[in-house]
């Protein structure tokens, strides 16, 4: 399996298709994954202006911050959501999983628990199994997945994986960070815990490489979706552990 690579990306965010109450998007996410020797820091905040059909505008903001054990038993979690530079909600809190599952405990916005079952996964290590599987030639994985984004931040992820074109494997090879990294089409389906919705709550489909770095990304959430493009990566150095 490749090693992760730790990056930086900044990605173009628009509108793919309006709807409902939304006629138009564009913004920015940036992602940032680092090596900390006994885990994984990751950063993900993005900034989109968003058009109501009514002619009302708002910029939305959001940003989730974590650390994850290297062994993919502990984590940390803050989570923010902004409107017009008005802090909306917040959710802050850790969670060990074992084997047997585990618990996740909130102390922001107010103390509470949630149990997570066993066979749950923090965010990375869902990514780190997504690519191990999609290297070994497995095109399925049913998983649940806490993050702490929301009060109970626990979701089942329904993925399925294929190969990427010939036309988008040359053009990543383009990017030195992606040139000969194998790479997928990673389709995700987003469920309330345990599956029971008959139809997901929203869905992704992203350009995932065997390195963790995605170059292009689907939001669909119904009724509107938004595309993501990458416009900017860059190599952050690995700790002298």
């Amino acid at each position: 399996m490749i090693d992760p690579l730790p990056h930086r990306a900044l990605y173009h965010m628009q509108i793919l298709k309006s709807g409902g109450d939304i006629a138009d998007i564009e913004g920015e996410m940036a992602f940032e994954w680092q090596d900390s020797c006994d885990g994984w820091s990751v950063t993900q905040r993005s900034q989109m202006d968003f058009l109501y059909a009514s002619g009302d505008a708002a910029k939305v903001g959001w940003s989730l911050t974590s650390w994850e054990s290297k062994d993919g038993k502990r984590y940390r979690f803050v989570s923010r959501e902004l409107t017009n530079g008005e802090l909306i909600s917040e959710f802050r809190g850790d969670a060990d999983l074992s084997k047997n599952g585990g618990e996740a405990r909130y102390n922001k916005p107010d103390a509470h628990q949630t149990a997570l079952p066993a066979g749950a996964l923090f965010p990375t290590q869902h990514s780190l199994k997504l690519i191990d599987l999609a290297m070994k030639g497995t095109p399925m994985l049913w998983a649940e997945v806490f993050d702490g984004s929301d009060k109970d931040g626990l979701f089942a992820v329904s993925a399925a994986i294929t190969p990427l074109s010939d036309a988008e494997r040359k053009e990543a090879d383009q990017r030195p960070q992606l040139k000969g990294v194998p790479g997928w089409h990673v389709s995700l389906a987003f469920y309330p815990p345990e599956g029971q919705a008959a139809e997901p709550e929203h869905e992704q489909t992203i350009q995932l490489y065997a390195n963790g770095v995605v170059d292009r990304m689907v939001l669909d959430y119904g009724e509107f979706s938004i595309l993501g493009t990458l416009s900017k990566i860059e190599t952050l150095p690995k700790p002298n552990c």
